[in-house]
């Protein structure tokens, strides 16, 4: 029993108010990170992401091999798998209860619609009508769930037709594998198959064009086909490399009859497919020694199969979606570890216009996963990356095109996640009103005592206030006082000099009939009077009076502000009107 296992800690944490801080902050965002969940049929994967800043990160992990004793008894595989998840559990420091899963096994449905342009409730129609076609016989459309999505869109005579890819389970694996999470205080978020999730990984590392990808497992292998990251066709192959695995061994038991399967593995991963020079190579293993030619021609029956499933799926392709490339065709899943796996494929596909066959890198999804000061064992993750792949689309955001948890699950968790809100927020609000009105009671209190005392205050200091009031009228009076002796024994103007001085120089034909003195500073005179005379002096014994005025010493800025003749009068006569200035 092999277990590989790695977990990635931040160094020792000090109690400082930074780790405080990102403890309560891991807390409160807890929805954001998730537990990813992958059982095969030889191997156990469990993984542990947290939605950061500049991107996801692998907070922790863990693979393990399922013994090949137990991979074909169901009590003790479902036994063995329920105690390491449990383990994991216990031993991992476990921040979410956020579970997602990817659904393996028989029940899974991918197909491939060409359709017409619909409305969406009239094209989830279609998609089940064309379904039905597709599922075996004895399947009833009402045990199945579904989801779909639009790939591509296709002008033609026709008129416009859609692609859509269609993801069908059967609703009893659905339920299985949700009660399988709940087992484990999981709150399922997302369940999903490997062929979406694995879009979601290419979308996050910004695949284009057309992409090719083989998810090869241990009884059998997948090839999916992208564009970008939407799946547009899907087909299982039913080998995998357990089949490469055991013509392997039928070779090593030829040279010693105790070789095992575990010794066949090895000599899988470490020395794999003989190609081009290594053909003559001779292998020294724990067994003997093996010629290179010899293990090809024990491979070879397999290889062949494998690339004849492999062409006629690329040719199906290219017929089906009117495309002549793949930009690169991917090799992932634990058996794409097989060493010159990718070399094999890229000599034997030569005929098809294939940009690169490559192994899926899958690390250029997780963003963080080195950067965060964790202990780096790179070595590791690149023997892991490849049984992970499924499990990184699964886990980073939305985790594929389709969520396969029904509605009523997901109503179910919403309402779950309100009554937590409540449960969290509704004590915290209680004691936060309750301590905002003891603080705004407390505040109430020290004031009505301050204002009581402030009114004792008042009522002992009224004399006082009285006297001050008292103060300040006698005050007031004596300033008025004092301004009206000011002016009384100010400059005044010669009075008795002015009067005497329009005496002498007022003209015999003008009558003064009003005189007033206009307090302003300085003083004003208006004079009001008549002028009688003859009609061509009336003007000029008027100009004569001002001129008088003006050199008079008396006064000073004389004008003339109104004159009128009287016109119905038998006498000539004209009213006028002078003011002016007095010198002091």
């Amino acid at each position: 029993m092999e277990v590989r296992k790695n977990k990635f800690s931040f160094n020792k944490i000090k109690f400082s108010p930074k780790e405080v801080f990102s403890h309560l902050r891991s807390f409160l965002l807890a929805t954001q990170n998730t537990v990813g969940v992958d059982i095969g049929y030889s191997y156990i994967k469990i993984a542990q992401f947290q939605k950061a800043r500049e991107g996801y990160l692998l907070t922790n992990y863990q693979i393990k091999e399922i013994p090949f004793s137990v991979r074909d008894n169901p009590r003790e595989r479902n036994a063995l798998i329920r105690k390491f998840i449990n383990d994991y559990f216990s031993q991992m420091k476990i921040r979410t209860s956020l579970g997602r899963i990817v659904i393996e096994g028989g029940g899974i449905f991918i197909f491939s619609f060409l359709l017409p342009m619909l409305s969406e409730k009239d094209l989830r129609g279609a998609v089940e009508i064309e379904l039905r076609k597709k599922l075996p016989s004895h399947i009833d459309i009402r045990s199945i769930y579904l989801d779909y999505f639009i790939t591509d869109r296709l002008e033609d005579s026709r008129g416009i037709q859609l692609f859509v890819t269609c993801i069908a389970l059967d609703k009893s694996l659905i339920n299985k594998n949700l009660d399988f999470l709940k087992s484990f205080n999981l709150r399922p978020v997302v369940i999903n198959t490997s062929a979406d999730a694995l879009g979601n990984l290419l979308r996050i590392m910004q695949a284009k064009d057309y992409i090719g990808l083989m998810d090869i497992g241990a009884r059998k292998s997948v090839l999916n086909f992208y564009r970008g990251s939407l799946l547009q066709f899907s087909r299982e192959i039913s080998i995998g490399g357990d089949h490469i695995t055991q013509n392997i061994l039928k070779v090593l038991q030829g040279i010693s009859s105790q070789a095992s399967f575990g010794d066949a593995e090895m000599f899988k991963r470490q020395c794999g497919i003989p190609m081009g020079e290594e053909m003559g190579n001779e292998f020294y293993t724990d067994l003997g020694v093996v010629k290179g030619e010899r293990i090809y021609a024990g491979l070879r029956p397999v290889l062949e199969r494998l690339i004849t499933e492999i062409s006629r799926t690329i040719t199906f392709y290219f017929r089906t979606y009117k495309t002549e490339r793949l930009n690169v065709f991917y090799l992932t899943g634990g058996g794409s570890r097989i060493k010159n796996i990718d070399r094999f494929l890229s000599t034997n596909l030569k005929n098809f216009s294939i940009g690169s066959i490559e192994k899926l890198n899958s690390l250029k999804a997780i963003k963080g996963w080195f950067d965060v000061e964790v202990i780096k064992q790179e070595l590791v993750m690149e023997e892991a990356a490849p049984h992970l792949s499924s499990l990184f689309g699964l886990c980073i955001d939305k985790g594929g095109k389709v969520n396969l948890v029904p509605p009523r699950e997901k109503i179910e968790q919403k309402a779950l996640f309100l009554l937590f809100l409540f449960r969290f927020f509704f004590p915290i609000v209680c004691i936060l009103t309750l301590a905002y009105y003891g603080f705004n009671y407390t505040k109430k209190l020290i004031y009505s005592a301050s204002l009581e005392r402030a009114k004792k205050e008042i009522i002992q200091l009224t004399p006082k206030v009285r006297e001050i009031d008292e103060y300040f009228k006698l005050r007031g009076l004596l300033k008025e006082r004092e301004n009206l002796l000011k002016k009384a024994m100010g400059p005044q103007p010669l009075w008795w000099g002015i009067l005497k001085e329009l005496s002498n120089i007022t003209p015999e034909e003008i009558v003064l009939s009003r005189l007033e003195i206009e307090p302003k500073i300085p003083k004003q005179m208006y004079l009001e009077g008549e002028v009688v005379g003859e009609y061509t002096r009336l003007d000029l014994i008027i100009s004569q009076f001002t001129l008088n005025l003006s050199d008079s010493p008396y006064f000073s800025n004389v004008r003339l502000i109104s004159s009128e003749r009287a016109m119905f009068s038998t006498v000539p006569k004209a009213k006028f009107g002078i003011v002016c200035e007095l010198v002091y």
